[in-house]
């Protein structure tokens, strides 16, 4: 593949929020890009080690994800030389910790797991970064833009070490009910507790689908439907109370743990849930058409899920619905967070400067469209729209829709308006994909009302001493507890699991670790990401 093409000039766009323009944009011949690769090559540039995630599907003669057309297009565009070290998605933790070991661990550690990046901290094995970020241009300007990627990269001692992005406010966890279902058996959307168990029960056994066997089933508890469920509740492990300060929330927790029991009892929720990781006995079931109710994660935000069950159900209406208002309130589910915390910066880097230099530059306008959408005449045209469409969807399917993960840990698609939105990616003019757009702005409209908030107080919780980080990890084992109870029938009630949780907290030292938590929050409300409010100001 060529990496020739320049971009035409109403994308030539100056650098993101930063007022300069990048050399490739410059309106000369169309080997403009090579031109301003070929004198990065030439100079001597800083290099830097950076961590990718391998998530193994790179097509066949495509490379690795240490060495690509992607990592070689970076290297030939970026001000810093870059030496890719995969990381395996299912595996980092331990990958992560062995790169340590040898000191060879990356200068840019990329890892969505908040509480590995606490670890990381806590351990002294990444730098601050307020005086690095204060010497860049665009990220400085996205935090300035958007000051909640400045709060949720504080740490305890109050300084900046972790690196984000902004996505804006978008569906994640969504609930989901066979609308073509709930007509058949003349049934209301669920607007109680109550209510959705009997909806459920009647999914399950009034033969929702006319095939004459009971073989349905009224809602999922793996995947995404335990979040939804404790979201109906309110329910997350610490909560703030009417006077504002954290506590360790047990009472919802079994509210929520009693309903489960009940869907559970009835047979109108899988009794092996618990068995089913990730989800996709559940997923098989909804695409299938043997599930009337399916709690779940960007369904209306993935078009290859979606032709499948049109495939399978042609006639079948699918709804999106608000969460059931709970004995607590009305919340939503769990939302994308609008800006989220990716990355940190080794603390034994030789050269920290070059690395924020190839994140100022990586999420510049160009390099992220680049990125995103291939080379213009290769991979995409301007559609009617205004926004990149394929030209050869087999042809991206190849040789780009693999490089997600070079360049969406610092995606910030709310910078890209209209074109970072999911209907910008669709054929309306296709009926499967004009019914799916309306989906998903359907679920937008009931999943990201404030009046209806985020079910969570906190997220992003701060990290523990070592000595309180084993106390938690043993005390929180109560879940399974919880989870006993669920699938026991009378052999194990939820009022004995509660007990028993309870006591393995106390037992564990786990009021130490609320104690420290609570001291916590008090001390730093103004740095601490609050669910409820965070989640939607500004966006």
């Amino acid at each position: 593949m060529r990496f020739t093409k320049k971009w035409v000039p109403a994308l030539c766009l100056t650098v993101m929020m930063a007022g300069t323009v990048l050399s490739g944009c410059s309106p000369s011949k169309s080997n403009e890009q090579s031109g301003s690769a070929s004198q990065n090559a030439s100079k001597s540039r800083p290099k830097i080690t950076v961590a990718v995630y391998d998530r193994g599907q790179i097509p066949a003669g495509e490379g690795d994800f240490a060495k690509n057309r992607w990592t070689e297009w970076i290297n030939k565009n970026s001000p810093v030389e870059v030496q890719f070290i995969p990381i395996p998605r299912n595996d980092e933790v331990a990958k992560f910790n062995t790169l340590f070991a040898s000191g060879s661990a990356p200068d840019l550690i990329v890892t969505y797991d908040a509480n590995y990046r606490n670890d990381l901290y806590s351990a002294k094995q990444v730098l601050p970064l307020d005086d690095l970020v204060a010497k860049t241009t665009n990220y400085k300007a996205l935090m300035e833009k958007y000051p909640l990627v400045k709060k949720i990269g504080y740490k305890n001692d109050g300084k900046l070490y972790e690196l984000g992005r902004v996505s804006g406010l978008r569906v994640n966890t969504e609930l989901l009910i066979r609308g073509d279902w709930l007509k058949k058996l003349n049934l209301d959307v669920p607007k109680t507790p109550d209510e959705l168990l009997k909806v459920a029960k009647a999914f399950t056994e009034m033969d929702p689908d006319g095939n004459g066997k009971k073989d349905t089933l009224g809602i999922n508890l793996s995947g995404g439907g335990d979040l939804v469920i404790n979201a109906i509740f309110g329910s997350d492990t610490y909560l703030f109370n009417n006077e504002g300060k954290l506590y360790h929330n047990f009472d919802r927790a079994k509210a929520a743990t009693d309903f489960k029991k009940q869907l559970v009892d009835a047979g109108t929720a899988d009794r092996d849930f618990l068995t089913d990781k990730g989800g996709e006995k559940a997923k098989q079931d909804w695409l299938n058409g043997k599930l009337g109710i399916y709690a779940v994660g960007k369904f209306t935000s993935n078009l290859s899920l979606f032709q499948t069950f049109k495939k399978n159900n042609p006639d079948a209406v699918i709804a999106p619905i608000p969460l059931p208002a709970g004995p607590y309130g009305q919340f939503s589910a769990e939302p994308d967070t609008p800006a989220g915390s990716v990355a940190m910066v080794n603390a034994d880097t030789k050269n920290p400067e070059a690395v924020m230099q190839y994140v100022d530059w990586l999420i510049s306008d160009q390099t992220q469209k680049t990125l995103k959408y291939g080379i213009e005449g290769e991979n995409w045209k301007m559609g009617l729209n205004g926004c990149p469409v394929p030209i050869d969807a087999q042809k991206n399917k190849k040789e780009l829709d693999w490089n997600a993960d070079y360049w969406t840990p610092f995606g910030n698609s709310v910078l890209l308006g209209k074109c970072g939105d999911f209907t910008s990616t669709l054929d309306l003019n296709d009926p499967i994909q004009k019914e799916l757009g309306d989906i998903y702005q359907k679920s937008a409209e009931v999943n990201l009302q404030k009046t209806r908030p985020h079910y969570k107080d906190v997220q992003f919780m701060p990290a523990l001493p070592k000595d309180m980080q084993l106390i938690s990890t043993n005390g929180m084992k109560y879940l399974d507890l919880f989870n006993k109870a669920i699938v026991s029938g009378t052999n194990y009630t939820t009022d004995q699991a509660l007990k028993d949780a309870k006591t393995m907290w106390e037992q564990a030292g786990g009021s130490k670790v609320d104690d420290y938590y609570a001291k916590y929050y008090a001390e730093h409300m103004d740095k601490v990401y609050l669910a409820k409010k965070d989640t939607y100001e500004g966006f």
